[in-house]
């Protein structure tokens, strides 16, 4: 018998084959016992046909299980050509050079950080009678033209902000 042959006269016995690192773990109905032997007379082939098993049920549609494959966090397989590795493409950016600077501009330091970083902007209001009334001179200052009054925001801005704590806005003039 083959090694695929024993593999599936073994499954079609009722019993089971599982990979354990080197070790093949079999379960056999009574009935199937004598399938024992032939599964120790090619044990080197028989873990191959269930290592390609395992590889055809990891592997993408597209790539072949040659490709380079890298595991996720709960132990599953994905393929590297179709998914780069996050920390893979981390790495890569980081090493790098800086890009060139703006006319007026001078790089001080570089050392971009690995990614994922997380860049959040909030704001937690403590006081919102005090918060309305600076966004309200605020929005005056950006119907004005000077933004940098207006905290470089624009008038969009300003009104979500307002929004957010509950104070709803009209421009007037505005479509």
């Amino acid at each position: 018998m083959t090694a695929l042959e024993v593999v599936q006269a073994i499954e079609n016995a009722g019993g089971a084959l599982k990979l354990a690192g080197d070790r093949v773990r079999y379960q056999l109905p009574e009935g199937a016992a004598p399938l024992v032997e032939a599964l120790r007379t090619c044990r080197a082939e028989v873990i191959r046909v269930l290592q390609q098993r395992e590889w055809a049920a990891q592997s993408c549609y597209v790539h072949t299980p040659e490709a380079t494959w890298w595991t996720r966090s709960d132990g599953s397989k994905v393929c590297g050509l179709c998914h780069p590795e996050p920390r893979g493409k981390a790495s890569e950016s980081t090493k790098q050079s800086p890009p060139q600077m703006p006319s007026g501009v001078r790089l001080r330091e570089w050392r971009p950080k690995k990614a994922p970083v997380v860049v959040t902007v909030y704001s937690v209001v403590g006081d919102v009678q005090q918060f309305v009334r600076a966004t309200l001179a605020q929005l005056g200052a950006a119907l004005d033209g000077k933004p940098w009054l207006a905290g470089n925001y624009t008038v969009r801005d300003l009104q979500e902000r307002l929004e957010q704590v509950g104070v709803k806005v009209e421009i007037m003039g505005a479509e």
